[in-house]
Order: C-alpha cells, then structure tokens, then sequence
C-alpha cells in the first residue's frame, strides 16, 4: 500500500463589490456595506493510491447544488478526483452573500472555490494525521427546548508532513454562526473567523470548519446570559415554550438584534483555545486504512420522488457524515453513535453540505412545530427523513469504506445534475 499524501489550500471568496444583500435574515434592512473579516473558501485532499477524497469549506450561509456540481466539474478536469470525491461546505455564517449572485465577484465564484481544491492537489505531500476530540460547554444553547441535548463536542483532525511539519487542521462544532443579527450589514465569517484565524494563527497551516448538528443550537452571548441576570424570561424558537416564568420583558431566543463582534471573539476563541488543546495534545501516524468517500441519494418526499444527497468520507479511524441541510444535536449524536458503531470511533456529523435542504427535522419535532418545522413542511420534507439518509448511508459506508479501489463510489447520481438517475439502485 503506498503513502498517505495530503494537501491544503486556500482562496479568498471576500465579494469584490458591496451593495447586494447578505443571505440569513429575511429582517435586514439593506445590502452589505462594508467588510469586517474576510471570508474563505479552504481545502483539503487526501490520496493514497487510487484512494482519494477532498473537502472544501466556505464562509457562507448555504450552497446552491449548482455551484457544487460546478465545482466538482471543475476539480475534476484538473485533477484526478471524481466528482463525488469532492464534499463542498458551508459554515452557516449569516453574513456572508448568496453565492449564485454573481454581483459580488469580479470572476465566477466556483472557480475561486475550485481553485482552493486544486492548490490542494497540487501541494500533496507525504503525511501522517490523528483525529480527537475535545469538549466546549458554555457557549451554545438549545434554542427548541432548553432541556434538551447539544453536542459539546469538539473534533479535530490533525494533518503533519511525514517531515514533522504540520500541514493543516479540520475541526467540527455544533453552534449555529448567528452571533450577529439581521441589523449587522458588515460581511463576517461570525464567530468561525475568529476560531479559524486563531488556529492558523497559533499552529500554523489551514484550518478548516465544519458545522455540527446545529439546528436547533444557537450561540449562548453575552446578551443572553446578560438577559438571566436581569431575571427575563426566554422565549424559545416552539410556539408557546417559555422559561423563567411569564414577565413581559422576555428575550426570544431568535432574535439576534444587537448581536456583536465582541461577542463572536469571545465565543471563536473558546472554541479556538479548545481547538488548539486537543491539536496539540495528538501523535499523527500513518492511518490503518486508506482514504474512501461514498456518496448516497435519497428520496426526500412522502408522496412522489424528489432526491436528494448525503455524502460520507473517512480516513483510518475517522469518518463524517455529511447532510445537505441543517440536523438537530440528538439527530447528530444519532449518526455519530452510528459511525461509532460501524468501526470509527472518531465520528462527526457535518451540516451544509453540497446542498441547500433547509431544516431536516427529526419525526419526532414535527408535532410540535416551530421555525425549524415549518421551513422542513415547506420543503416537503418527510419526517421519515432521517432514517432513510442513515439507513442509505450505513449501507453504503458497509459497502464502500473496506473497498480501497472502490472509493469514491456513488449509489444513484442525481437527475437535477444532468445524469442518468434510471442506471443505477434507489435508496
């Protein structure tokens, strides 16, 4: 078996022109006025042998499939990765731009993420990583029911040169990037620059994030603990849930207004420090198994067949499972108890991924409605959609993860992609 080899990259996906809307907040008053941080597209590739996969983040709030099925076209003339090899995915910020617009940028936008891709390849070395995980408790909260589960979980994948050096780091963590509300007009990576910089910063390398099962977790600032202090109830994102009792002068947990920048640092170098403890506390070594990458399609509908992505990459004792939408933390904790179970004790579950689905909201949430339930109805979500996504993607994992010449392998390529849906399995 031949060496493990890994790349990072880097593009910047900053808009070259203000004056078009930020995507978040249906509430905000105007367009993007300024630049506070600039925003990112980062990746990583790792091959041995025929094995590859890669992974490229953004700082945006969502991707359009088409700009992912343009991205792996591009990829994939320049290298040698296949289209589904290639995950794309967003952090959630909501300061960021739409990307279809092509308004922002001087040059199409894909080709700046694509090109982060292909730095990546080109860059490849020899390598050796170590995947962990560590805890940040404090800064998020369940914005559905304050009593129920959010991960606290925060995983790192650490990347060194086989010469010693360390190449890049990827990270996972549940907190929706809503620290600043629909009244900032300043395009920010929110909390996730800062954590992100930081790391660079302090180890070196090119850090990406990833998104956990934040749907239903929101960022605890210090507005809102400043609002318990005062004794205000909280008004959560279920019609009709409150806590601290009945005062007129509630805070409603999805209301952002005021959000600072301020408050983003604090909650990015929280995360940042406990990145950087649980980085340096890893011994990389060459995996035990080769890179893989599995890519499943499900039919999203109760009545009819509309299908729709979920994506699985892994490397030694390490595996994410990537969904195209926002996942509640006990789903998550679900699809992580599940890779755990199927061998990789190292599990993530990554949102906003290739896809823009909205909330894909477990069963068990859609009789009691809310925000989150609402945008699932609207997409006509079945609320057996969770099973169906995992049951496709542990079968496909089962299949394709102890395969080496395998990797990369797709189960019913989608037919809003311009591909042949009738030649392969429905899942």
């Amino acid at each position: 078996m031949g060496e493990l080899l890994a790349g990072f990259g880097r593009a910047e996906i900053t808009p070259h022109h203000l004056g078009q809307r930020l995507i978040g907040y249906s509430a905000r008053s105007g367009p993007a006025t300024g630049i506070h941080d600039p925003l990112w597209a980062r990746a990583v590739i790792l091959r041995q042998d025929s094995a590859a996969w890669a992974l490229c983040t953004l700082d945006v709030c969502l991707i359009p499939p088409a700009i992912t099925a343009e991205v792996r076209r591009i990829v994939a003339q320049r290298t040698d990765l296949q289209p589904q090899q290639i995950a794309v995915i967003a952090s959630h910020t909501h300061s960021a731009p739409l990307l279809i617009d092509p308004a922002n940028w001087d040059a199409p936008v894909a080709t700046l993420i694509a090109q982060a891709i292909t730095d990546a390849w080109t860059s490849a070395e020899p390598a050796r990583l170590a995947a962990g995980a560590g805890l940040l408790y404090g800064q998020s909260i369940n914005r559905r029911w304050l009593d129920r589960p959010i991960d606290p979980a925060v995983g790192v994948l650490r990347v060194d040169a086989s010469a010693g050096h360390l190449l890049g780091t990827l990270i996972n963590y549940a907190c929706h990037p809503v620290v600043l509300g629909a009244d900032n007009l300043l395009i920010s990576a929110d909390y996730v620059g800062y954590a992100t910089s930081m790391v660079e910063r302090e180890l070196g390398g090119v850090c990406l994030f990833t998104n956990g099962g934040c749907g239903d977790v929101n960022p605890l600032t210090a507005t809102v603990r400043r609002a318990r202090a005062e004794g205000r109830p909280i008004i959560t994102m279920v019609p009709g849930v409150r806590y601290y009792g009945d005062r007129p002068d509630a805070l409603h947990i999805g209301d952002r207004a005021g959000g600072s920048f301020a408050e983003a640092e604090e909650i990015g170098t929280a995360l940042g420090h406990e990145v950087l403890a649980v980085a340096r506390g890893l011994q990389p070594s060459a995996p035990e198994r080769q890179p893989w990458s599995t890519q499943v399609f499900v039919n999203h509908l109760d009545d009819g067949e509309e299908l729709i992505e979920a994506q699985a990459l892994g490397v030694g004792a390490f595996a994410l499972a990537a969904y195209p939408g926002e996942v509640f933390g006990e789903s998550a904790l679900a699809v992580k108890a599940g890779l755990r179970a199927l061998g990789y004790p190292q599990a993530w579950l990554v949102s906003y991924a290739n896809d823009w689905q909205g909330y894909l909201a477990p069963a068990a949430a859609f009789p009691e409605g809310g925000y989150e339930v609402d945008s699932a109805r609207a997409e006509r979500h079945s609320p057996q959609l969770h099973d169906r996504l995992w049951a496709g993607l542990s079968s496909a994992i089962e299949h394709v993860a102890h395969r080496p010449q395998r990797a990369g392998a797709s189960i019913r390529p989608l037919s809003r992609w311009g591909i042949d849906a009738d030649t392969a399995n429905q899942i």
